[in-house]
């Protein structure tokens, strides 16, 4: 009997002992998620990224994040930051749009309107594209503008035409593959699967229908889509008629991909870890609940086999008004928040 007491005594100090090492595990009693369910294996993850210097760089690979995603701008101290960027093992998603033709914006009673170089041409549009692929050779995956189907990014020739987008995907993917036949070339732009509403999501959904109709699929490798949830509801959580969100971005995975027969780049994804109010919506969020919608999205996508990368946004800090949300893995001060680890263990799961 003192035997067995003993026994017990020992087995109960000895899981005591390894609680402990875990809770001193770095990350460990800041990451509320379990281990990822992962099959993709060849899946891209990555950041929507912003001027970040060296440690901060070294900061992000050890947190496995390998992969920025950026608008492109023609400028000196943009291509020395490319270069820095891709010197230090990062890999770069180009974002060729309004910031690549120079276009300006001016926050107006809220919303963001186009102030100068607003009346590109589809002339101007191609020359810029050649100048930015000749520029950043280390760049070998381009998307073709941010969201064309909203109106707040619709300037110059890209002024909500469907047709117009076609012309300037096909002119792009004749240019960039002149200088790089195995470059990957992403078009729909960041097509936003649900944002609040199944009318948006249906809006988004023809525009692709349409653009396909046209012949798209000869001039793209791949299409891009954002995932939001309105900022606020987990893939659980349902609109209330019992149809979760995690059925709705399935539901619309699928239906893109047998739409267009192409492997599917979640370029935008993410939840603010801040309270508040905004754009109607009430944001009771929490870093934790951060840290648990992006494990919860993240193997999602990657179980299927058809996503090829996925990026969350953003890296750091909060959106600029009138969003004011705090979306980024780490934040102002780049410390790292659980969603930072709980990126961490989905890309430790991809290896």
């Amino acid at each position: 009997m003192l035997k067995k007491s003993v026994y017990s005594i020992i087995a109960i100090a000895l899981l005591l002992i390894a609680v402990v090492i875990l809770i001193h595990i770095p990350g460990f009693a800041h990451t509320p998620v379990s281990k990822p369910s992962v099959h993709n294996q060849s899946v891209v993850l990555g950041a929507d990224g912003s001027i970040m210097n060296a440690s901060q760089i070294k900061v992000l690979e050890s947190f496995g994040v390998h992969w920025i995603r950026l608008d492109i701008s023609e400028n000196k101290s943009f291509e020395s930051y490319i270069t820095n960027l891709t010197a230090n093992n990062m890999s770069v998603l180009g974002i060729i749009d309004y910031r690549t033709m120079g276009v300006k914006f001016k926050n107006i009673n809220g919303s963001l309107e186009c102030v100068s170089n607003c009346n590109w041409t589809l002339n101007d549009w191609l020359s810029n594209v050649s100048d930015v692929v000749n520029m950043y050779p280390q760049i070998h995956v381009w998307e073709i503008w941010n969201e064309p189907q909203l109106p707040i990014f619709q300037n110059g020739f890209n002024n909500g035409s469907v047709y117009n987008y076609f012309l300037m995907l096909r002119g792009a993917y004749g240019v960039i593959k002149r200088y790089n036949q195995s470059d990957t070339i992403l078009c729909l732009g960041g097509d936003n699967i649900y944002e609040g509403g199944n009318a948006i999501w249906a809006y988004g959904y023809n525009w692709a229908k349409e653009l396909w109709s046209y012949g798209a699929s000869r001039y793209c490798s791949a299409i891009s889509l954002h995932a939001y949830t309105g900022f606020t509801l987990m893939m659980n959580q349902s609109l209330g008629n019992g149809v979760t969100m995690g059925s709705i971005f399935n539901d619309s995975l699928d239906a893109y991909e047998n739409l267009t027969h192409k492997p599917i780049w979640i370029t935008e994804i993410g939840i603010p870890s801040n309270n508040g109010t905004g754009l109607g919506n009430r944001l009771d969020n929490s870093y934790n609940k951060q840290a648990m919608f992006l494990n919860q999205t993240f193997s999602m996508f990657a179980s299927k086999p058809y996503v090829g990368g996925i990026f969350w946004f953003n890296v750091n800090g909060h959106v600029d008004s009138p969003y004011n949300f705090s979306f980024g893995l780490f934040n102002r001060s780049f410390s790292p928040k659980p969603s930072a680890y709980a990126f961490e263990k989905v890309s430790d799961a991809l290896r």
